[in-house]
């Protein structure tokens, strides 16, 4: 599967502009080739709103983090999510670039995954929260998140990217240009 195809298949939601962001592994020959890759796709993608980094690596496995830059920073900037991400070492005035930096840093220092991560990737925060408490036991379903509370919202948002995805990968595969799948923000 070709970058392009994996960002397709792993990014639609983000693509079109109805997930804050999503978050993959890829494999690349090198660090090098990855991050040529994600310049040369940024170019393409960032006057759209759209922006990939990298956020660790491990071997040749690179975890890639597609992102809404406006949606994430006014996610970001709310109050309640900011008081939430202080206890995880986030500062209650940062911005979008400092968080993401402390974000990278947890990525990279901590051998559990930062569960926090979930309000990068626009989960609600009830649910973010309800999974550190829970230690991620006792979900009520399940899908791009473990849902605790609002079931019904949660299968209607699993069913948009399901379905978002589905006509993605359709039409990427009928030779539909990627430039011309990204939804400006």
């Amino acid at each position: 599967m070709s970058f392009e195809e994996s960002l397709v298949w792993h990014a639609s939601p983000t693509l079109a502009s109805i997930k804050i962001a999503n978050l993959y592994n890829f494999k690349f020959t090198s660090l090098e080739e990855c991050l040529c890759t994600i310049a040369d796709f940024n170019g393409l993608m960032n006057p759209k709103g759209i922006y990939i980094e990298l956020v660790k690596n491990v071997g040749d496995f690179y975890l890639i983090y597609v992102y809404r830059k406006s949606h994430l920073s006014k996610e970001l900037g709310r109050s309640d999510v900011r008081k939430f991400l202080v206890q995880f070492g986030y500062s209650p005035d940062g911005d979008l670039s400092i968080y993401l930096n402390v974000l990278k840093e947890r990525l990279a220092l901590k051998e559990e995954f930062p569960h926090e991560i979930g309000v990068f990737l626009g989960y609600p925060l009830p649910e973010v929260k309800a999974f550190i408490e829970a230690k991620g036991q006792g979900s009520i379903a399940c899908g791009e998140w473990k849902v605790y509370h609002d079931e019904q919202f949660a299968k209607c948002m699993f069913c948009k990217y399901r379905h978002c995805r589905e006509i993605y990968m359709k039409v990427f595969g009928e030779g539909r240009r990627l430039s011309d799948m990204l939804i400006s923000a």
